[in-house]
């Protein structure tokens, strides 16, 4: 489940930090250096659309995915949807995050963690899809 959603929006003066190339996640490329342009989160995540909303991961039902309790979630209302999109649903009054897809063309909500069931859409209480989740920033240091 999620925490209430928090309107998200550019700071009046945001901050840009220089991306001083790229990191192998596999082996190091001898390729020669690239410098690429400033980058801020603001222009990265889309802040200042008034459809993105950050909430904040609770639990370990999508653990499987990488996204973990105290994540934040950047979410953009106005996205439609598809078939194995993470997205977050309003269940009653809560709020989850799960994947979005179809069983026999019905549509469901998968958790990533074998311990969760799946839920099926608008089964037992008002239920809807509210945003689809774009970035999920983690941090990985204290």
């Amino acid at each position: 489940m999620l925490s209430q959603p928090i309107p998200f929006t550019a700071a009046l003066n945001p901050a840009k930090a220089p991306v001083h190339g790229r990191a192998a996640c596999g082996f190091p490329s001898p390729a020669e250096e690239y410098a690429e342009p400033p980058l801020s989160l603001d222009d990265l995540c889309g802040v200042g659309k008034p459809s993105l909303f950050i909430l904040i991961a609770w639990g370990d039902s999508m653990s499987g995915l990488g996204v973990y309790d105290g994540d934040y979630l950047v979410v953009d209302r106005a996205i439609e949807p598809r078939v194995g999109s993470v997205v977050v649903a309003r269940i009653g009054a809560e709020f989850t995050v799960k994947t979005y897809a179809k069983v026999n063309d019905i549509p469901v909500l998968k958790p990533a963690n074998p311990a969760f069931e799946t839920i099926v859409i608008g089964e037992f209480e008002e239920s809807e899809v509210w945003g689809v989740v774009m970035w999920n920033l983690h941090k990985l240091h204290d």
